[in-house]
């Protein structure tokens, strides 16, 4: 889900990538309510198509999911990217 309005410049974009949904909403609440911009993806497939859009400033990643779990996808994103990420 893409941020809903136009944020300061300077404010940090944060993707939260967990395929459980409650966790992911509660992270998306949390850290916007603490003044980020969060974009959430379910699994590795939607974080790809987030990162072809935006620009993040930091990923908080699940490190179990199914299909492409998160370590192969912080593995792949960190060849071309050298964004911080934190793994659940």
């Amino acid at each position: 889900m893409p941020p809903s309005a136009d944020p300061p410049l300077n404010t940090p974009h944060v993707l939260v990538i967990d395929d459980d949904a409650r966790l992911r909403e509660l992270l998306r609440r949390y850290l916007a309510g603490n003044g980020f911009v969060v974009t959430v993806a379910a699994d590795a497939a939607e974080a790809r198509a987030s990162l072809k859009s935006f620009s993040f400033d930091v990923m908080v990643l699940d490190r179990m999911m199914p299909g492409e779990d998160g370590l192969s996808l912080a593995r792949a994103l960190r060849r071309e990217n050298p964004m911080p990420i934190l793994m659940l």
